[in-house]
């Protein structure tokens, strides 16, 4: 029995699979990829318990094959063999590869020990796109909290209807919104709270460059599944009571600046290398048509100040920002110019993308970042 299959192929599948696979685990076998062949179909399968994943890669041969290895000892091995068909076979719980170049043999374990994907009972089934769905992500995720003692918002909120779908996250200090316009089978409103690491792994696994790409979902009470023909990933989402988080987004905000993007988000990244490590605290004062935007270290007796043109034509405002998120936020907007919408000091700045014509808008995006007090020394 042998497995022949292409370094590119298999590379590409343990590739998409590997992130999934947990640095650090009290059962061994969640170490393993999984490597099953059957039916002109070989399968690389990952998990952590919480999240599932199962890949395509094309592979042609006699037999079948079934076995478990270490799964970053595999992908290693893989990643240098040149270019070129490899051949796969088991000796009992050994995994054997032969290349033009070598011979390699890897000990495996039982794949019957190897935690099956969870099934999903009477889960709501849709499709949607992947760009749609990246999308969302990308404007969405950044704000997801790191401190994982606020379970809930270490995720990402996802939000289903049967006319839109979108996602929220926000740690606290800043949060990013997009919601798109579809037509879903949905009686009933849906909100479920995903992890990161299934929407960093959705990221790798789909398509980026092809518009056209469906994915199948499965909503259960527990679980969430998305598939292709390529890939079928199920998570295990997270528990808990999201905050209302149209609470925290003001609505009273009659200070109203236009700004090119880039031209902004190039001025605070030059300006925050002078910020405070600590802080990364920049000031930025918005007068008519421009705004200054400036940042000290007194510690290493450094300030750098730029002025960059605006339209704006209200009273003189000024703000502190971290000078470490903002950019994040600009560089996520992808329209030519934005809006930022902002009350009092110490009230949230709310950043929009501005079009020129509303026929380009696809999405309803809103991003919100929370100020910093100014210390005297700015």
């Amino acid at each position: 029995m042998s497995i022949l299959v292409q370094k590119k192929d298999l590379y590409e599948a343990m590739q998409k699979a590997i992130p999934v696979v947990p640095n650090k685990s009290s059962l061994l076998i969640l170490s393993n990829f999984k490597i099953n062949y059957a039916d002109s179909i070989m399968e690389i399968s990952a998990t952590d318990a919480d999240h599932s994943l199962r890949v395509v890669a094309a592979a042609s041969g006699d037999g079948q094959l079934d076995i478990t290895v270490n799964a970053r000892k595999v992908f290693d091995l893989v990643k240098e063999l040149p270019e070129g068909e490899i051949k796969l076979s088991a000796d009992g719980l050994v995994l054997i590869i032969e290349t033009k170049v070598g011979f390699y043999k890897i000990a495996g374990a039982d794949s019957g020990d190897f935690p099956g994907i969870p099934a999903i009972a009477d889960g709501v089934e849709l499709e949607i796109g992947s760009f749609a769905l990246r999308d969302m992500i990308q404007k969405s995720s950044f704000a997801a909290a790191k401190d994982e003692s606020r379970s809930s918002l270490c995720g990402i909120l996802w939000e289903l209807s049967s006319d839109k779908a979108g996602m929220v996250a926000t740690d606290g200090h800043r949060l990013g919104y997009s919601f798109i316009g579809m037509d879903l089978p949905l009686k009933d409103s849906i909100a479920k709270i995903i992890s990161q690491k299934s929407v960093q792994t959705l990221m790798k696994i789909t398509d980026s460059k092809s518009q056209d790409e469906k994915l199948k979902v499965m909503i259960g009470d527990k679980y969430v599944s998305f598939s292709t023909p390529l890939f079928t990933m199920v998570s295990k989402l997270v528990e808990g009571q999201y905050p209302e988080y149209n609470k925290v987004i003001p609505k009273n905000n009659p200070k109203v600046i236009v700004a090119d993007r880039i031209a902004m988000l190039d001025a605070v990244r030059r300006v925050s290398v002078f910020a405070n490590q600590k802080n990364r605290l920049i000031k930025m004062v918005f007068n008519q048509g421009t705004v200054e935007i400036s940042a000290v270290n007194k510690e290493y007796g450094s300030e750098s100040r730029e002025v960059v043109e605006i339209q704006y034509s209200g009273e003189e405002h000024t703000v502190g920002f971290n000078g470490q998120f903002l950019p994040e936020i600009l560089g996520i907007v992808g329209t030519k110019n934005i809006r930022m919408e902002m009350n009092t000091s110490v009230s949230a700045c709310l950043i929009f993308p501005e079009y020129n014509d509303e026929k380009d808008k696809i999405s309803d995006d809103l991003f919100l970042q929370m100020p910093l007090r100014i210390m005297d020394e700015i």
